[in-house]
């Protein structure tokens, strides 16, 4: 059969026989012929895609088209995949066309569309590979062919040039770095380095692998994913990153790195690190390896596909390089091919379909397809795992755990243990040591309340509570030493001592208040009456008590005070009561007449008052003057009992030296209102809303 662009056969020669071809994929097409053309004698053809090793490392892909197997498998031709585009243009139908053939392009139908897919995935990935073999031919003949400058430099203006000029130094500086650090040379190394980041160099800064340990480990690794759960062994070295372990397991068991998450040590492994870091020294250690679902990883069956027959493609290349492949294993991240498969001793087998595609068929693939909502995790053979799946590392817990055993993650709220589940031996022992631990926890709780109840009370026996800690007094801004202060009980203000007494002895209220101010607080609390008298000397507190007595009388509606001169005795009277007798000096007063008139009735002593003041003339003369001051303004009469009042100097506010009343001097009239000190519901209002109580007001504070 004649077919386009096919090479006419080469003359008989006897060269060294090259290395066999390793066969990729081969499968199964029917030709499709132009309606002019008549069919060939053997419908059903075979197209395979080989791979033959090439002198200093370099890989040829060819593409043959054979006769079927019973029609006696002969070649009937090849191309080189960089002298083809191949297409596809429906799922079970491809064309192929040959650059440079005038005939017309081939179109191969498959029977599958599945193995169609298989197929594309295979012949895409070997033709970047050979575009980019083509790319890189293409740089070396351009930068040799540049024209060299005087002094050995290239042509001015060259942007090319210039780039690989720049990249030269670059690689300069980072070897020259390397080889500083290594000799401890800190002077050089900083200067490299300083050149690298004045020209914003990208690095990748690794550990050389003769800085670890040359032995191999034998790592325990559980693999779980959301519904069974396994372990495997793994060979590793001490210097294998953990995307270095993603791809070999990518490799040996099929599942993508993007699936697979790495717990080493209760940490989250990241790809850059290697295993040593997180722990892996020596033999018997443990990793977990959780695998998630296609679809929550967002793995597309075309990403797995790809990178699957990209690992392919190299794995076969490290094969194929002879001498050349323990060097480029060096500097690959992928591992090598495991011995353990059966193709991989004999590069010249032809290998069957479902070699190549036995992991695409795995449920972390295949679930995007068939069903979405199926979880795609790996087919490990094991029972299904009852648990809950921690929302930060995807780690599988028993039912009954409160927390995740690797990342300490809280138990989602919402799960509920299964009412089936019974925890083995393992799980009941902790649950058990938790329980302990609840009960040891409410008892030392306990414990520790009952001690400080016991505090409370030994603070409420204590008359004043010391200060605990130095303290600056809020009053005389003085250090104060541990116990040398008081904390005020109400408030738990602290102050010095002294301050605390000068405030006791110059209060003028029977109730003292904490002294506490500031620009925007001001403390209502009161010292309680115990601290007062702990504050003070004996003679002080009776004075404070003095004090509170005479206050109470003056602010007390309904009180007498006795008449007898110096006597401290005083009662609070009822509108039923005419006659008071003193207590201390046992004299009688009469609550009417406000006078002491024993063995007269009241309207005897009121005549006898009266008549003496007619034939007083001091006293006349006494009232005539203070008559003329009230005229004058100088003095007024008391609001509450019209005893005649004068301000000598000072502000507007005074007080009646009988009554006690506050009086606003300028209105005349009381300072507060019925409810006394502070109570603005009456009065002269002075300073409600900003607003004075009169316009020659000075203040009635």
């Amino acid at each position: 059969m004649a077919l386009p662009g096919a090479p006419a056969p080469a003359p008989a020669a006897a060269p060294a026989l090259p290395p066999p071809p390793t066969v990729l994929m081969s499968v199964r097409v029917a030709l499709e012929q132009p309606p002019r053309r008549p069919p060939p004698p053997a419908a059903l053809l075979r197209l395979q895609l080989s791979l033959q090793p090439e002198p200093r490392g370099q890989r040829r892909f060819r593409l043959g088209l054979r006769r079927a197997e019973e029609a006696g498998g002969a070649s009937i031709a090849e191309y080189d995949l960089k002298d083809i585009s191949y297409t596809v243009r429906s799922p079970t139908c491809h064309e192929l066309v040959v650059f440079g053939a005038l005939d017309e392009p081939m179109v191969f139908n498959f029977e599958e569309e599945r193995e169609a897919q298989k197929w594309w995935t295979i012949v895409s990935s070997s033709l970047r590979e050979v575009q980019k073999a083509s790319d890189s031919s293409l740089l070396a003949p351009q930068a040799s062919s540049l024209p060299v400058a005087a002094g050995g430099s290239s042509a001015e203006g060259d942007p090319q040039e210039a780039l690989f000029s720049e990249l030269s130094r670059k690689e300069d500086l980072a070897l020259q770095l390397a080889q500083a650090i290594e000799d401890g040379d800190e002077e050089a190394a900083a200067q490299c380095a300083v050149a690298l980041a004045r020209q914003q160099a990208t690095l990748s800064i690794l550990l050389k692998e003769s800085n670890y340990p040359p032995d191999d480990i034998s790592m325990n690794v559980g693999v779980e994913d959301a519904t069974s759960s396994a372990s495997i062994v793994l060979r590793v070295q001490p210097h294998t990153t953990i995307a270095t372990l993603k791809q070999q397991v990518f490799q040996d068991y099929g599942f993508h790195p993007l699936v697979q998450r790495w717990i080493i040590g209760q940490c989250l492994c990241v790809d850059e690190r290697t295993v040593s870091s997180y722990g892996i020294r020596r033999d018997g250690d443990t990793a977990f390896l959780y695998l998630l679902s296609a679809k929550r990883a967002e793995l597309t069956r075309q990403r797995y596909e790809e990178d699957q027959a990209q690992l392919l493609l190299n794995s076969i290349a490290s094969l194929g390089d002879g001498a050349a492949a323990g060097e480029q294993r060096q500097y690959n991240t992928l591992p090598s091919t495991s011995p353990r498969k059966a193709w991989g001793s004999d590069p010249s087998r032809k290998m069957d379909i479902s070699e190549i595609s036995q992991h695409l068929d795995t449920m972390q693939i295949g679930d995007l397809v068939s069903n979405p909502s199926a979880s795609a995790a790996a087919s490990l053979p094991s029972p299904v795992q009852a648990g809950w799946s921690c929302p930060k590392c995807t780690f599988i817990n028993k039912p009954t755990r409160p927390g995740c055993e690797m990342c300490s993650t809280d138990r989602p709220d919402d799960y509920v243990v299964p009412c089936s589940y019974k925890p083995d031996e393992t799980e009941l022992w902790r649950i058990q040591q938790e329980q302990e631990g609840i009960l040891q926890y409410q008892q030392a709780l306990e414990a520790e309340r009952l001690r400080n109840f016991q505090q409370l009370l030994q603070l409420e026996e204590e008359v004043l509570v010391p200060n605990r800690e130095v303290l600056e007094c809020r009053i005389c801004y003085q250090q104060v030493a541990p116990g040398e202060g008081v904390l005020l009980r109400e408030c738990l203000h602290n102050f010095c001592r002294d301050c605390l007494r000068q405030v006791i002895n110059y209060s003028e209220e029977p109730e003292v208040a904490c002294p506490f101010r500031d620009d925007s607080y001001a403390c209502s609390s009161h010292l309680q009456e115990r601290e007062i008298r702990a504050l003070v000397s004996p003679e002080e507190y009776r004075r404070f008590l003095e004090r509170g007595l005479v206050l109470a009388e003056r602010r007390t509606q309904n009180s007498f005070h006795c008449k007898t001169t110096d006597c401290r005795g005083w009662c609070i009277y009822e509108d039923s009561v005419n006659e008071f007798r003193c207590p201390i000096c046992q004299v009688l007063n009469c609550l009417l007449c406000k006078a002491i008139h024993e063995g007269k009735n009241c309207r005897q002593y009121q005549d006898d008052l009266q008549l003496r003041a007619q034939n007083d003339a001091a006293a006349r003369q006494t009232s005539d003057m203070l008559q003329t001051l009230v005229q004058l303004g100088e003095a007024m009469h008391c609001p509450t009992c019209h005893i005649i009042v004068q301000k000598k100097d000072g502000c507007d506010w005074i007080r009646c030296t009988v009554c006690q009343t506050e009086i606003c001097w300028v209105t005349k009239g009381p300072r507060w209102g019925p409810g006394g000190p502070g109570d603005t519901s009456g009065g002269c209002r002075c300073n409600v809303n900003g607003q004075r109580c009169h316009p020659r007001c000075q203040n009635c504070h």
